[in-house]
């Protein structure tokens, strides 16, 4: 049975969807069991054509599932929110790159980002607990999946969907393959993660496979 170009595009929403969920910290209960969710609903309807690209979402939720919420909540604080560590593991784009680089690649990461963003009318939301940054690993995920939200809507309607498929390929190469794989190998390497090391090496498997079908566009 072939797959349409836009049962695809469901499939790449759908993922990049997911672990941008997973990487914004789910303080409250509520939140949490939302996460818990939707890992069982896409395990039990997509995970088939998630495994085709190297994703194994039923590794992910089988994690969750063995963990108790309070070891979610150490181990998210402990590797994203305290900076502690032998590499420091904040998954923000910029401070990754600072500390790397220097100011100016910082400075120019950031800045396009927003632009980015702009280009889509898009407004940061504020929440009462984690409002992450516009360029932490959750948001930066957001965004492709935005786009490729955009890109399904435009073939949908028989539209020209060359910029948004050109936009997907210039944001993930300079905002993706750029510095998530090496952070994603250094959450796999600390000794304190857990539940992180099982996402990580899942959002490795994914940038690859991303990297190989953007390239093949």
């Amino acid at each position: 049975m072939s797959v349409s170009i836009l049962d695809v595009l469901n499939v790449r929403h759908a993922t990049y969807d997911m672990f941008s969920e997973l990487f914004l910290y789910k303080f409250h209960e509520e939140e949490y069991n939302e996460l818990l969710n939707k890992l069982k609903f896409l395990d039990e309807n997509l995970s088939k054509y998630m495994e085709e690209t190297g994703v194994n979402v039923g590794e992910i939720r089988r994690a969750f599932h063995e963990a108790k919420r309070s070891d979610y909540l150490i181990e998210y604080s402990t590797l994203f929110l305290t900076g502690m560590g032998v590499k420091p593991l904040t998954p923000v784009e910029s401070k990754r790159m600072f500390s790397l680089m220097g100011e100016k690649v910082a400075t120019f990461k950031y800045t396009d980002v927003v632009r980015f963003l702009k280009s889509r009318g898009i407004v940061p939301k504020m929440s009462s607990q984690f409002s992450p940054e516009l360029d932490h690993i959750s948001s930066l995920l957001a965004f492709m999946s935005i786009l490729i939200e955009e890109e399904f809507n435009l073939r949908s309607s028989k539209q020209d969907a060359f910029k948004s498929v050109q936009d997907q390929k210039n944001f993930a190469t300079t905002h993706l393959f750029s510095w998530v794989p090496d952070w994603a190998n250094d959450v796999v390497s600390d000794p304190r993660s857990n539940l992180y090391k099982v996402v990580c090496r899942e959002l490795d498997n994914w940038l690859k496979f991303e990297k190989d079908f953007l390239g093949e566009r």
